[in-house]
């Protein structure tokens, strides 16, 4: 029996049976063992008996009547102070030292049963004397015992026995298809988990919660307000199967999506990319949560970045980022739930211009990433700050590229147009289109110091952007044109115009060397120097063909004067039909003569769309000098 398994040994005697006799064979028993038994009992002796009880009760009670005189006599008589408070202490102290006694000899007997509870009232010298533990009081067992109750406890525990083996069994049966349960479950979480770590991704666990393991899916080299939320708890559920917890994202998976308006339309869409409702697993489900968590970062330096950018048309409607392209066209991205994004159509026309645009602002972004990385792990001089908070230029290559496009588009377009009027007035024009093509990278060994290929492609891309045009306006007279879009610090189209070192515009139309900022400004110079290269070309050519008339070239140089009658004149100009919707160049000759006392003035147009003269300008040209000569 433990110490404190039940209630401290109680004092109280042991039960003993009734003292009256049970039986008449137990009062027969008990007279016999008395002096004499039966057979000495007579009716005198008990007579003599009764009469010596009752002179012996006599002679106490007069005795006691006696002692009470005698207590009253001494109560009379005064008593000493000093006796009766020694008298006092000294009942005290052995009321004191008795029950000093009576504690240890408890103490002592319970010291069996319960050490440290007993050890507390024990006095010291008796510990040191005799220890504890060495008095005990145990009930014996009874000598007689039932053999009929002892069989009923035998069964009695043999029941409870049994029961409890039953109890146990059915306890073990539970535990074990508990735990078979919780095994199958726990089987399925860890295959899960798993299967994660085999996909690539990093588990680890997660910093407030120890004991639970996260899966990182975010970029460590993202802005600080997204580089926190890249770790997911995995959480067990019910079935096994691994809950992702989401919460720092919102709860909802979203994409970016760009969209491509022409004239009220949309004409283009991309698409992010989503699961399928069909594929349920870990490592799709972790996907899209990287795929989100790169699209709100994306569209978070995208707004940041939209400050900047106001002078280029762009805005912010609401919940979409708009990019004015021309009068017509219009991009726009915004962010949306994966459930309301719209599905890609490749029908139409400019899905893959939408799908390019989404590609390369994700490729941009990475390259970020990237260039935060170098910034963080490779030396740098001490003056160079190791900011990573810095602005990204996402957009703004995007819209260079667009605007370089509308560049090449509206030069050789207006160059195509001057081109072809020139080619109507029989002259051998021409022009040449150049455009750097980004060559593939081919993939090489590379120490840790040099950028991959992927990474010099994007670095290519963020280049200023060029291409140059070709225009002969005549054999002996042509030039170069060079188109430069930069980024920064203004992102803009500057057109320059390259002559040959013998070319006669070099002294006579020489071009702007810090180039035109605008098509306006090529378009006036190209004008001026093809009408001036029209008139050197005829000049030439009718000095050798014409012996009577003598030409001269104008002040300007547009034109020819004849100079014994100075009010007959033959005048090159490039002029532009603005009656249509995009200003194409014409190429127009006119001669004024003056006949008697009026002004006569005749014209030929050589138009790249629509009607043109029949004639070439040479025939124009002689027909005007033929009359000259007559």
């Amino acid at each position: 029996m433990a110490p404190n398994d039940g209630p401290p040994l109680s004092l109280r005697p042991f039960p003993v049976a009734d003292k009256e006799p049970r039986n008449l064979a137990d009062f027969i028993t008990r007279v016999n063992a008395q002096s004499g038994g039966f057979r000495s009992v007579t009716e005198a002796k008990l007579h003599e008996e009764i009469h010596a009880r009752q002179d012996t009760n006599g002679a106490a009670r007069e005795e006691g009547v006696d002692m009470s005189d005698a207590a009253d006599e001494d109560d009379a008589a005064p008593k000493d102070p000093n006796v009766a408070r020694m008298e006092v202490l000294k009942n005290i102290d052995i009321a004191g030292n008795t029950a000093m006694l009576i504690l240890d000899s408890l103490s002592l007997l319970l010291s069996k049963q319960n050490p440290t509870q007993a050890g507390l009232t024990l006095s010291q010298q008796l510990r040191e004397m005799v220890g504890i533990g060495t008095l005990g009081a145990d009930r014996l067992d009874e000598a007689n015992t039932d053999e009929a109750k002892t069989k009923d406890q035998k069964e009695v525990a043999l029941g409870w026995t049994l029961m409890e083996i039953n109890r146990t069994r059915d306890a073990a049966e539970e535990a074990g298809s508990l735990l078979e349960r919780e095994v199958e479950i726990e089987s399925r979480y860890w295959e899960d988990v798993m299967a994660v770590k085999k996909a690539g991704w990093s588990l680890c666990r997660v910093p407030q919660e120890r004991h639970t393991l996260g899966v990182r899916f975010g970029f460590s080299e993202a802005s600080p307000e997204f580089n926190n939320n890249g770790l997911a708890p995995m959480r067990r559920s019910d079935d096994g199967s691994v809950e992702l917890d989401l919460g720092r994202l919102g709860g909802v998976s979203e994409g970016l999506v760009v969209t491509y308006d022409k004239d009220g339309k949309v004409v283009g869409r991309s698409g992010p990319r989503r699961r399928t409702s069909d594929d349920p697993s870990l490592e799709s489900r972790v996907l899209e949560a990287r795929n989100t968590i790169f699209s709100q970062e994306l569209w978070h330096e995208l707004t940041r970045e939209l400050r900047a950018l106001a002078a280029y048309d762009v805005r912010l409607e609401g919940s979409r980022l708009t990019y004015k392209i021309d009068q017509s066209s219009t991009i726009a991205v915004e962010l949306l739930p994966l459930a309301s994004c719209p599905s890609p159509d490749d029908t139409l026309p400019e899905s893959s211009t939408a799908e390019m645009i989404s590609a390369s602002l994700h490729l941009l972004l990475s390259y970020a990433h990237h260039r935060n990385e170098l910034m963080r792990t490779r030396p740098i001089p001490p003056h160079v700050s190791r900011s990573r908070g810095q602005q990204h230029a996402l957009l703004r290559p995007i819209i260079a590229r667009m605007m370089s496009t509308l560049s090449i588009q509206s030069c050789t377009g207006y160059i195509g147009g001057l081109t072809k009027a020139l080619q109507k007035a029989g002259l051998a024009s021409s022009f040449t289109l150049h455009t750097p093509q980004l060559s593939a990278i081919e993939p090489g060994a590379s120490g840790p110091n040099q950028p991959s290929g992927a990474q010099t492609l994007v670095r290519n891309m963020l280049q200023p952007l060029e291409f140059t045009v070709k225009l002969v306006i005549l054999p002996e007279s042509s030039l170069t044109i060079r188109g430069r879009t930069s980024l920064l610090p203004v992102t803009a189209t500057y057109y320059y115009v390259l002559l040959s070192p013998s070319s006669h515009l070099q002294g006579s139309g020489a071009p702007y060397a810090d180039g035109y900022s605008d098509l306006r400004g090529l378009s006036d110079y190209l004008q001026t120097a093809v009408a001036r290269s029209l008139t050197t070309h005829f000049l030439i050519k009718l000095s050798e063909t014409s012996a009577k008339t003598e030409w001269t070239p104008s002040v300007l140089g547009t034109s020819l004067r004849d100079p014994e009658r100075e009010n007959r004149e033959v005048h090159f100009a490039i002029q532009e039909q603005q009656e249509q919707q995009d200003a194409m160049p014409a190429l127009v000759l006119s001669s004024a003569a003056l006949v008697g006392q009026h002004q006569q003035q005749r014209t030929w147009k050589w138009a790249s769309e629509g009607p043109s003269e029949s004639r070439t300008l040479e025939e124009a040209v002689n027909e005007v000098v033929s009359k000259s000569d007559s």
